[in-house]
């Protein structure tokens, strides 16, 4: 037997904000206070707004990985590895909308080169002016999951693989999300689109 105490309705729970409106059904989950730590902690409070994720049209390489000398040497210095990981935590809790980009970053974790890591303070600077969006849970109309899905044909520029990206919603709020990319490598755009959709519709039978 364990003694318990009742503390009322949750309101935080392992980083993430609990907020509700009783009236009209609905349930906010954030990760304000966090996002503000993280970027104090890497000194990024202060960095200027950036509107997406990740800039338009780059696309980061295994070529840009430095081979040795100076560059590399500097970018030991760089925590790297512990942003990443700070990321993949407010992806996975409450902000899908940066599930693409921190795919990419993550690939240069065991080589990084200046350009990965100006990505990296890329999302942070997203994040700096988005921390308060939260994840809204509220009356399901269809009382069923919805779900998209899309690929990008040969996103990857060292191995030319497509990409697969999922949302499933329930009570209109994300509860399942992927961006990764496909083991095989697809020859044509309509094929990517049957591998992205065969993905999504597993993970639709397991929900």
């Amino acid at each position: 037997k364990f003694a318990m105490k009742d503390l009322d309705l949750a309101r935080h729970i392992l980083g993430m904000e609990i907020s509700r409106h009783h009236d009209r059904q609905q349930l906010f989950l954030s990760q304000t206070d966090y996002i503000g730590r993280v970027l104090e902690c890497f000194n990024m409070q202060s960095a200027k707004f950036a509107s997406t994720p990740l800039p338009i049209n780059l696309r980061l390489s295994q070529r840009d990985c430095p081979k040795s000398g100076p560059e590399g040497e500097d970018m030991k210095s760089v925590p790297y590895a512990p942003e990443i990981g700070s990321l993949m935590y407010v992806m996975v809790a409450t902000r899908p909308d940066i599930s693409h980009v921190v795919r990419v970053v993550s690939r240069f974790m065991h080589n990084t080169d200046r350009s990965h890591w100006n990505a990296v303070k890329h999302v942070f600077k997203y994040l700096g002016g988005t921390e308060d969006h939260d994840i809204l849970f509220g009356p399901n109309l269809t009382s069923s999951v919805v779900g998209y899905t899309d690929s990008d044909f040969a996103i990857c520029v060292d191995s030319r693989k497509s990409s697969t990206k999922y949302c499933f919603k329930f009570g209109n709020g994300a509860i399942s999300l992927k961006s990764k990319l496909q083991e095989c490598t697809t020859t044509s755009t309509t094929k990517a689109e049957y591998v992205a959709a065969s993905n999504m519709a597993k993970e639709a039978l397991w929900l």
